[in-house]
Protein backbone atom coordinates (compact mmCIF):
# COMPACT_ATOMS: atom_id res chain seq x y z
CA UNK A 1 0.00 0.00 0.00
CA UNK A 2 1.52 3.30 -1.12
CA UNK A 3 1.94 6.36 1.08
CA UNK A 4 -0.66 8.23 -1.00
CA UNK A 5 -3.25 5.52 -0.39
CA UNK A 6 -2.42 5.50 3.33
CA UNK A 7 -2.89 9.27 3.57
CA UNK A 8 -6.29 9.21 1.90
CA UNK A 9 -7.31 6.16 3.90
CA UNK A 10 -6.36 8.07 7.05
CA UNK A 11 -8.51 11.01 5.96
CA UNK A 12 -11.40 8.63 5.32
CA UNK A 13 -11.06 7.11 8.78
CA UNK A 14 -10.99 10.57 10.36
CA UNK A 15 -14.22 11.44 8.51
CA UNK A 16 -15.83 8.21 9.71
CA UNK A 17 -14.88 9.03 13.30
CA UNK A 18 -16.12 12.58 12.86
CA UNK A 19 -19.43 11.27 11.53
CA UNK A 20 -19.77 9.14 14.63
CA UNK A 21 -19.17 12.17 16.87
CA UNK A 22 -21.86 14.30 15.23
CA UNK A 23 -24.62 13.05 17.52
CA UNK A 24 -22.54 12.97 20.69
CA UNK A 25 -20.97 16.39 20.28
CA UNK A 26 -23.67 18.33 18.42
CA UNK A 27 -26.81 16.27 19.14
CA UNK A 28 -27.77 16.28 15.46
CA UNK A 29 -30.77 14.25 14.33
CA UNK A 30 -30.28 11.05 12.36
CA UNK A 31 -31.44 12.58 9.07
CA UNK A 32 -29.08 15.52 9.43
CA UNK A 33 -26.19 13.18 10.18
CA UNK A 34 -26.95 11.14 7.07
CA UNK A 35 -27.06 14.33 5.00
CA UNK A 36 -23.78 15.59 6.50
CA UNK A 37 -22.21 12.20 5.79
CA UNK A 38 -23.31 12.47 2.16
CA UNK A 39 -21.76 15.94 1.90
CA UNK A 40 -18.49 14.78 3.47
CA UNK A 41 -18.41 11.74 1.20
CA UNK A 42 -19.11 13.94 -1.82
CA UNK A 43 -16.26 16.32 -0.91
CA UNK A 44 -13.84 13.45 -0.33
CA UNK A 45 -14.87 11.70 -3.54
CA UNK A 46 -14.59 14.85 -5.65
CA UNK A 47 -11.12 15.67 -4.28
CA UNK A 48 -9.94 12.14 -5.04
CA UNK A 49 -11.46 12.43 -8.53
CA UNK A 50 -9.66 15.72 -9.20
CA UNK A 51 -6.34 15.26 -7.42
CA UNK A 52 -5.41 11.58 -7.41
CA UNK A 53 -4.19 9.62 -10.43
CA UNK A 54 -6.28 6.70 -11.70
CA UNK A 55 -4.14 3.91 -10.24
CA UNK A 56 -4.00 5.34 -6.73
CA UNK A 57 -7.70 6.27 -6.88
CA UNK A 58 -8.53 2.66 -7.71
CA UNK A 59 -6.61 1.45 -4.65
CA UNK A 60 -8.39 4.00 -2.43
CA UNK A 61 -11.79 2.98 -3.76
CA UNK A 62 -11.21 -0.60 -2.61
CA UNK A 63 -11.25 0.65 0.99
CA UNK A 64 -14.15 3.00 0.40
CA UNK A 65 -16.14 0.11 -1.04
CA UNK A 66 -15.49 -1.97 2.09
CA UNK A 67 -17.62 0.48 4.08
CA UNK A 68 -20.12 1.32 1.33
CA UNK A 69 -20.71 -2.21 0.06
CA UNK A 70 -20.56 -3.59 3.60
CA UNK A 71 -23.50 -1.39 4.54
CA UNK A 72 -25.45 -2.58 1.49
CA UNK A 73 -24.74 -6.22 2.39
CA UNK A 74 -26.07 -5.66 5.90
CA UNK A 75 -29.27 -4.18 4.49
CA UNK A 76 -29.68 -7.23 2.25
CA UNK A 77 -29.18 -9.43 5.32
CA UNK A 78 -32.41 -8.02 6.79
CA UNK A 79 -34.68 -9.03 3.92
CA UNK A 80 -35.42 -12.67 4.73
CA UNK A 81 -36.33 -12.26 8.43
CA UNK A 82 -38.01 -8.90 7.89
CA UNK A 83 -40.48 -9.60 5.08
CA UNK A 84 -42.43 -12.56 6.55
CA UNK A 85 -42.47 -11.16 10.07
CA UNK A 86 -43.80 -7.73 9.10
CA UNK A 87 -46.52 -9.08 6.78
CA UNK A 88 -47.78 -11.75 9.17
CA UNK A 89 -47.76 -9.30 12.10
CA UNK A 90 -49.76 -6.82 10.04
CA UNK A 91 -52.41 -9.39 9.11
CA UNK A 92 -52.67 -10.57 12.71
CA UNK A 93 -54.01 -7.13 13.61
CA UNK A 94 -57.25 -8.35 12.00
CA UNK A 95 -58.75 -9.85 15.11
CA UNK A 96 -61.29 -12.22 13.54
CA UNK A 97 -62.91 -13.44 10.33
CA UNK A 98 -65.69 -10.85 10.55
CA UNK A 99 -63.08 -8.08 10.46
CA UNK A 100 -61.34 -9.90 7.63
CA UNK A 101 -64.54 -10.16 5.58
CA UNK A 102 -66.20 -6.80 6.18
CA UNK A 103 -63.60 -4.20 7.04
CA UNK A 104 -60.47 -6.16 6.19
CA UNK A 105 -61.19 -7.11 2.60
CA UNK A 106 -62.48 -3.66 1.69
CA UNK A 107 -59.62 -1.87 3.39
CA UNK A 108 -56.76 -4.05 2.19
CA UNK A 109 -58.20 -4.23 -1.33
CA UNK A 110 -58.28 -0.44 -1.48
CA UNK A 111 -54.73 -0.28 -0.11
CA UNK A 112 -53.50 -2.64 -2.83
CA UNK A 113 -55.34 -0.77 -5.59
CA UNK A 114 -53.85 2.57 -4.59
CA UNK A 115 -50.43 0.89 -4.27
CA UNK A 116 -50.70 -0.23 -7.91
CA UNK A 117 -51.47 3.35 -8.95
CA UNK A 118 -48.53 4.57 -6.84
CA UNK A 119 -45.99 2.18 -8.32
CA UNK A 120 -47.16 2.82 -11.90
CA UNK A 121 -47.02 6.54 -11.17
CA UNK A 122 -43.46 6.16 -9.87
CA UNK A 123 -42.42 4.37 -13.05
CA UNK A 124 -44.09 6.97 -15.30
CA UNK A 125 -42.70 10.02 -13.50
CA UNK A 126 -39.25 8.48 -13.12
CA UNK A 127 -39.18 7.57 -16.81
CA UNK A 128 -40.46 10.96 -18.01
CA UNK A 129 -37.84 12.80 -15.94
CA UNK A 130 -35.24 10.20 -16.89
CA UNK A 131 -34.00 9.94 -13.31
CA UNK A 132 -30.49 8.56 -13.01
CA UNK A 133 -29.68 9.15 -16.67
CA UNK A 134 -26.18 10.48 -17.15
CA UNK A 135 -25.11 9.54 -13.64
CA UNK A 136 -21.62 8.05 -13.85
CA UNK A 137 -21.28 5.12 -11.47
CA UNK A 138 -17.88 3.92 -12.66
CA UNK A 139 -16.75 0.75 -10.94
CA UNK A 140 -20.15 0.28 -9.33
CA UNK A 141 -21.53 -0.84 -12.70
CA UNK A 142 -22.31 -4.58 -12.62
CA UNK A 143 -20.59 -6.71 -15.24
CA UNK A 144 -23.47 -9.15 -15.62
CA UNK A 145 -26.90 -7.53 -15.19
CA UNK A 146 -29.52 -9.99 -14.01
CA UNK A 147 -31.87 -11.34 -16.63
CA UNK A 148 -35.56 -12.02 -16.18
CA UNK A 149 -37.27 -14.98 -17.81
CA UNK A 150 -40.65 -14.85 -19.55
CA UNK A 151 -43.62 -13.57 -17.59
CA UNK A 152 -45.45 -16.91 -17.33
CA UNK A 153 -42.40 -18.62 -15.88
CA UNK A 154 -41.87 -15.74 -13.49
CA UNK A 155 -45.47 -15.86 -12.24
CA UNK A 156 -45.13 -19.62 -11.83
CA UNK A 157 -42.08 -19.03 -9.65
CA UNK A 158 -44.15 -16.87 -7.32
CA UNK A 159 -45.90 -20.00 -6.00
CA UNK A 160 -44.04 -20.91 -2.79
CA UNK A 161 -43.54 -24.64 -3.38
CA UNK A 162 -40.54 -24.57 -1.03
CA UNK A 163 -40.38 -21.49 1.23
CA UNK A 164 -37.05 -22.60 2.69
CA UNK A 165 -35.48 -22.78 -0.79
CA UNK A 166 -37.02 -19.38 -1.59
CA UNK A 167 -35.29 -17.94 1.46
CA UNK A 168 -31.96 -19.51 0.50
CA UNK A 169 -32.28 -18.19 -3.06
CA UNK A 170 -33.39 -14.74 -1.84
CA UNK A 171 -36.62 -15.14 -3.84
CA UNK A 172 -38.75 -12.61 -2.02
CA UNK A 173 -42.17 -12.82 -3.70
CA UNK A 174 -42.72 -16.53 -2.90
CA UNK A 175 -41.94 -15.65 0.72
CA UNK A 176 -44.46 -12.80 0.57
CA UNK A 177 -47.14 -15.13 -0.84
CA UNK A 178 -46.34 -17.75 1.80
CA UNK A 179 -46.52 -15.09 4.53
CA UNK A 180 -49.90 -13.89 3.27
CA UNK A 181 -51.27 -17.44 3.41
CA UNK A 182 -49.92 -17.90 6.94
CA UNK A 183 -51.36 -14.57 8.07
CA UNK A 184 -54.82 -15.21 6.61
CA UNK A 185 -54.89 -18.75 8.08
CA UNK A 186 -53.95 -17.35 11.48
CA UNK A 187 -56.73 -14.74 11.29
CA UNK A 188 -59.30 -17.42 10.37
CA UNK A 189 -58.12 -19.67 13.19
CA UNK A 190 -58.24 -16.73 15.61
CA UNK A 191 -61.96 -16.36 14.90
CA UNK A 192 -62.49 -20.03 15.78
CA UNK A 193 -60.12 -20.56 18.68
CA UNK A 194 -58.26 -17.45 19.77
CA UNK A 195 -56.43 -19.12 22.65
CA UNK A 196 -54.70 -21.65 20.40
CA UNK A 197 -53.38 -18.92 18.08
CA UNK A 198 -52.23 -16.62 20.88
CA UNK A 199 -48.81 -18.33 21.33
CA UNK A 200 -48.15 -18.00 17.59
CA UNK A 201 -49.16 -14.33 17.66
CA UNK A 202 -46.89 -13.72 20.65
CA UNK A 203 -44.01 -15.47 18.84
CA UNK A 204 -44.47 -13.36 15.70
CA UNK A 205 -44.70 -10.18 17.77
CA UNK A 206 -41.56 -11.09 19.70
CA UNK A 207 -39.71 -12.12 16.56
CA UNK A 208 -40.65 -8.85 14.87
CA UNK A 209 -39.41 -6.94 17.91
CA UNK A 210 -36.03 -8.68 17.63
CA UNK A 211 -35.85 -8.17 13.86
CA UNK A 212 -36.83 -4.53 14.29
CA UNK A 213 -34.04 -4.11 16.84
CA UNK A 214 -31.62 -5.72 14.40
CA UNK A 215 -32.86 -3.35 11.71
CA UNK A 216 -32.30 -0.38 13.99
CA UNK A 217 -28.73 -1.55 14.66
CA UNK A 218 -28.02 -1.72 10.93
CA UNK A 219 -29.80 1.56 10.22
CA UNK A 220 -27.54 3.29 12.75
CA UNK A 221 -24.70 2.55 10.37
CA UNK A 222 -26.38 4.50 7.56
CA UNK A 223 -24.22 7.64 7.94
CA UNK A 224 -21.04 5.55 7.61
CA UNK A 225 -22.41 3.58 4.68
CA UNK A 226 -23.54 6.73 2.90
CA UNK A 227 -20.16 8.37 3.51
CA UNK A 228 -18.29 5.40 2.06
CA UNK A 229 -20.58 4.81 -0.90
CA UNK A 230 -20.87 8.49 -1.85
CA UNK A 231 -17.09 8.93 -1.72
CA UNK A 232 -16.66 5.75 -3.74
CA UNK A 233 -19.22 6.89 -6.30
CA UNK A 234 -18.07 10.49 -6.79
CA UNK A 235 -14.39 9.56 -6.87
CA UNK A 236 -15.33 7.91 -10.17
CA UNK A 237 -17.94 10.27 -11.58
CA UNK A 238 -17.17 13.85 -10.53
CA UNK A 239 -19.67 16.59 -9.74
CA UNK A 240 -21.96 15.82 -12.67
CA UNK A 241 -23.46 12.95 -10.66
CA UNK A 242 -25.08 15.34 -8.16
CA UNK A 243 -27.51 16.58 -10.81
CA UNK A 244 -29.04 13.12 -10.89
CA UNK A 245 -29.91 13.33 -7.19
CA UNK A 246 -31.68 16.67 -7.63
CA UNK A 247 -33.83 15.26 -10.43
CA UNK A 248 -34.53 12.19 -8.28
CA UNK A 249 -35.84 14.36 -5.42
CA UNK A 250 -38.03 16.37 -7.80
CA UNK A 251 -39.44 13.17 -9.31
CA UNK A 252 -40.47 11.76 -5.92
CA UNK A 253 -42.13 15.03 -4.89
CA UNK A 254 -44.05 15.31 -8.16
CA UNK A 255 -45.25 11.70 -7.92
CA UNK A 256 -46.42 12.19 -4.32
CA UNK A 257 -48.35 15.36 -5.21
CA UNK A 258 -50.05 13.62 -8.14
CA UNK A 259 -50.94 10.63 -5.93
CA UNK A 260 -52.57 12.92 -3.36
CA UNK A 261 -54.41 15.25 -5.74
CA UNK A 262 -55.46 12.94 -8.55
CA UNK A 263 -55.38 9.32 -7.35
CA UNK A 264 -56.86 9.88 -3.89
CA UNK A 265 -58.94 12.82 -5.10
CA UNK A 266 -60.31 10.74 -7.96
CA UNK A 267 -61.20 7.83 -5.69
CA UNK A 268 -62.94 10.15 -3.23
CA UNK A 269 -64.95 11.84 -5.97
CA UNK A 270 -65.71 8.64 -7.86
CA UNK A 271 -66.32 6.09 -5.11
CA UNK A 272 -67.50 8.17 -2.14
CA UNK A 273 -68.92 11.20 -4.02
CA UNK A 274 -66.92 13.49 -1.72
CA UNK A 275 -65.49 16.85 -2.76
CA UNK A 276 -61.71 16.22 -2.66
CA UNK A 277 -60.84 19.80 -1.69
CA UNK A 278 -63.26 19.75 1.22
CA UNK A 279 -61.67 16.46 2.24
CA UNK A 280 -58.16 17.98 2.12
CA UNK A 281 -59.29 20.85 4.34
CA UNK A 282 -60.82 18.43 6.82
CA UNK A 283 -57.80 16.15 6.78
CA UNK A 284 -55.19 18.93 6.88
CA UNK A 285 -54.20 18.62 10.59
CA UNK A 286 -53.12 15.00 10.22
CA UNK A 287 -51.51 15.60 6.82
CA UNK A 288 -49.49 18.55 8.11
CA UNK A 289 -48.33 16.63 11.19
CA UNK A 290 -47.30 13.71 8.98
CA UNK A 291 -45.32 16.10 6.78
CA UNK A 292 -43.44 17.62 9.70
CA UNK A 293 -43.04 14.53 11.89
CA UNK A 294 -42.22 12.14 9.03
CA UNK A 295 -43.83 9.28 10.96
CA UNK A 296 -47.10 7.53 10.11
CA UNK A 297 -47.12 5.81 13.49
CA UNK A 298 -46.31 9.06 15.28
CA UNK A 299 -49.26 10.69 13.54
CA UNK A 300 -51.62 7.78 14.23
CA UNK A 301 -53.47 9.32 17.19
CA UNK A 302 -54.24 12.50 15.28
CA UNK A 303 -55.03 10.48 12.16
CA UNK A 304 -57.74 8.51 13.96
CA UNK A 305 -59.20 11.59 15.68
CA UNK A 306 -59.27 13.39 12.32
CA UNK A 307 -61.15 10.46 10.78
CA UNK A 308 -63.75 10.58 13.56
CA UNK A 309 -64.10 14.28 14.36
CA UNK A 310 -63.48 15.96 11.01
CA UNK A 311 -64.13 13.32 8.36
CA UNK A 312 -67.13 12.01 10.30
CA UNK A 313 -66.24 8.35 9.93
CA UNK A 314 -67.68 5.90 12.46
CA UNK A 315 -65.14 5.13 15.24
CA UNK A 316 -65.36 1.39 14.47
CA UNK A 317 -64.04 2.03 10.97
CA UNK A 318 -61.53 4.70 12.06
CA UNK A 319 -60.08 2.54 14.82
CA UNK A 320 -59.59 -0.25 12.32
CA UNK A 321 -58.42 1.58 9.20
CA UNK A 322 -56.06 3.92 11.09
CA UNK A 323 -53.81 1.30 12.75
CA UNK A 324 -53.94 -1.07 9.78
CA UNK A 325 -53.11 1.77 7.43
CA UNK A 326 -50.15 2.85 9.56
CA UNK A 327 -48.72 -0.65 9.09
CA UNK A 328 -49.96 -1.80 5.69
CA UNK A 329 -50.71 1.26 3.54
CA UNK A 330 -47.44 2.70 2.32
CA UNK A 331 -48.17 3.95 -1.20
CA UNK A 332 -45.25 6.39 -1.20
CA UNK A 333 -42.73 4.31 0.75
CA UNK A 334 -43.63 0.97 -0.81
CA UNK A 335 -44.95 2.07 -4.21
CA UNK A 336 -43.68 5.42 -5.50
CA UNK A 337 -40.22 5.40 -3.93
CA UNK A 338 -39.07 1.87 -4.90
CA UNK A 339 -40.38 2.36 -8.44
CA UNK A 340 -38.49 5.62 -8.94
CA UNK A 341 -35.32 4.15 -7.38
CA UNK A 342 -35.67 1.21 -9.78
CA UNK A 343 -35.81 3.59 -12.76
CA UNK A 344 -32.87 5.53 -11.26
CA UNK A 345 -30.87 2.30 -10.93
CA UNK A 346 -31.67 1.15 -14.46
CA UNK A 347 -30.66 4.50 -15.99
CA UNK A 348 -27.59 5.01 -13.80
CA UNK A 349 -26.23 1.54 -14.48
CA UNK A 350 -27.24 1.61 -18.15
CA UNK A 351 -29.65 -1.33 -17.91
CA UNK A 352 -32.50 -1.53 -20.40
CA UNK A 353 -35.63 -2.67 -18.59
CA UNK A 354 -37.87 -5.20 -20.29
CA UNK A 355 -41.68 -5.11 -20.12
CA UNK A 356 -41.50 -8.06 -17.72
CA UNK A 357 -39.28 -6.09 -15.37
CA UNK A 358 -41.68 -3.14 -15.40
CA UNK A 359 -44.48 -5.52 -14.41
CA UNK A 360 -42.30 -6.95 -11.66
CA UNK A 361 -41.52 -3.50 -10.30
CA UNK A 362 -45.25 -2.90 -9.89
CA UNK A 363 -45.92 -6.29 -8.33
CA UNK A 364 -43.02 -6.17 -5.87
CA UNK A 365 -43.71 -2.53 -4.98
CA UNK A 366 -47.31 -3.43 -4.16
CA UNK A 367 -46.19 -6.27 -1.92
CA UNK A 368 -43.61 -3.99 -0.33
CA UNK A 369 -46.34 -1.50 0.58
CA UNK A 370 -47.91 -4.18 2.77
CA UNK A 371 -45.12 -4.22 5.32
CA UNK A 372 -42.81 -1.28 4.84
CA UNK A 373 -44.11 0.78 7.77
CA UNK A 374 -43.46 -1.87 10.40
CA UNK A 375 -39.75 -1.09 10.51
CA UNK A 376 -37.59 2.02 10.69
CA UNK A 377 -36.59 3.33 7.27
CA UNK A 378 -38.98 0.77 5.76
CA UNK A 379 -38.84 2.55 2.41
CA UNK A 380 -35.12 1.80 2.18
CA UNK A 381 -35.44 -1.80 3.32
CA UNK A 382 -38.23 -2.68 0.92
CA UNK A 383 -36.70 -0.80 -1.99
CA UNK A 384 -33.89 -3.33 -1.70
CA UNK A 385 -36.52 -6.08 -2.01
CA UNK A 386 -37.77 -4.49 -5.24
CA UNK A 387 -34.31 -4.04 -6.75
CA UNK A 388 -33.20 -7.55 -5.78
CA UNK A 389 -36.27 -9.22 -7.26
CA UNK A 390 -36.20 -7.25 -10.49
CA UNK A 391 -32.48 -7.85 -10.96
CA UNK A 392 -31.23 -4.29 -10.49
CA UNK A 393 -28.13 -3.28 -8.48
CA UNK A 394 -29.01 -2.49 -4.87
CA UNK A 395 -26.13 0.02 -4.71
CA UNK A 396 -28.66 2.55 -6.03
CA UNK A 397 -30.19 2.64 -2.54
CA UNK A 398 -26.94 3.90 -1.09
CA UNK A 399 -26.60 6.50 -3.82
CA UNK A 400 -29.94 8.14 -2.96
CA UNK A 401 -29.89 7.57 0.81
CA UNK A 402 -28.32 10.96 1.50
CA UNK A 403 -31.39 12.83 0.20
CA UNK A 404 -33.90 10.50 1.84
CA UNK A 405 -34.87 13.03 4.50
CA UNK A 406 -35.87 15.54 1.79
CA UNK A 407 -38.41 13.21 0.21
CA UNK A 408 -39.53 11.50 3.42
CA UNK A 409 -41.76 14.42 4.38
CA UNK A 410 -43.72 14.07 1.15
CA UNK A 411 -43.78 10.28 1.40
CA UNK A 412 -45.23 10.32 4.91
CA UNK A 413 -47.83 12.95 4.06
CA UNK A 414 -48.87 10.82 1.08
CA UNK A 415 -49.14 7.67 3.20
CA UNK A 416 -51.32 9.32 5.83
CA UNK A 417 -53.52 10.95 3.18
CA UNK A 418 -54.06 7.46 1.78
CA UNK A 419 -55.16 6.21 5.21
CA UNK A 420 -57.59 9.10 5.59
CA UNK A 421 -58.95 8.51 2.10
CA UNK A 422 -59.47 4.82 2.83
CA UNK A 423 -61.42 5.59 6.00
CA UNK A 424 -63.93 7.71 4.06
CA UNK A 425 -64.27 5.29 1.14
CA UNK A 426 -64.59 2.19 3.35
CA UNK A 427 -66.90 4.00 5.80
CA UNK A 428 -69.10 5.13 2.92
CA UNK A 429 -69.33 1.59 1.49
CA UNK A 430 -70.42 0.24 4.89
CA UNK A 431 -72.85 3.09 5.62
CA UNK A 432 -70.62 4.37 8.43
CA UNK A 433 -69.73 7.76 6.97
CA UNK A 434 -71.91 10.68 8.13
CA UNK A 435 -72.06 12.62 4.89
CA UNK A 436 -74.48 15.24 6.18
CA UNK A 437 -72.31 16.10 9.20
CA UNK A 438 -69.23 16.22 6.97
CA UNK A 439 -70.85 18.57 4.46
CA UNK A 440 -72.02 21.00 7.17
CA UNK A 441 -68.48 21.77 8.33
CA UNK A 442 -66.79 24.97 7.17
CA UNK A 443 -63.30 24.49 8.71
CA UNK A 444 -62.76 28.21 9.32
CA UNK A 445 -60.24 27.38 12.00
CA UNK A 446 -58.02 25.81 9.36
CA UNK A 447 -57.87 29.09 7.43
CA UNK A 448 -57.27 31.12 10.58
CA UNK A 449 -54.46 28.81 11.65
Amino acid sequence: MSSVTLIWLGIFIVLLIGTGLLKKQFNLSFSVRVFVAMVLGAILGLIIYLKVDATEAGNIRKWLSLVGYGYIDLLKMLIIPLVPASIIAGLLKLSNTNDLKSLGLRTISLFLITAVFASVLGIVVGSLLNVGSGVVVGELKPRDPSTVVDLFTKFRSFIPSNPVKSAVDMSVIPLVVFSLFIGVAAVIETGKNKERVEPFKNFIDSFLVVVTRLTKLVIRLTPYGVLGLTAYWLSNSGIGALKGLAIFVIAVIIACVIQILFVYGGILAGKAKVNPFKFYRAASPAILLAFTSRSSLGTLTLTISTMIDRLKVNPRVANFVGPIGAVMNMDACGGIFPAIVAIFAANAFDITLTPIQYVLIVIVSVFASVGSAAVPMGATAFTIVTLTTVGLPVEAVGLVAGVDFLVDMFRTATNVTGDLTASVVVGNSLGEFDREAFEKQDFKEVIEA
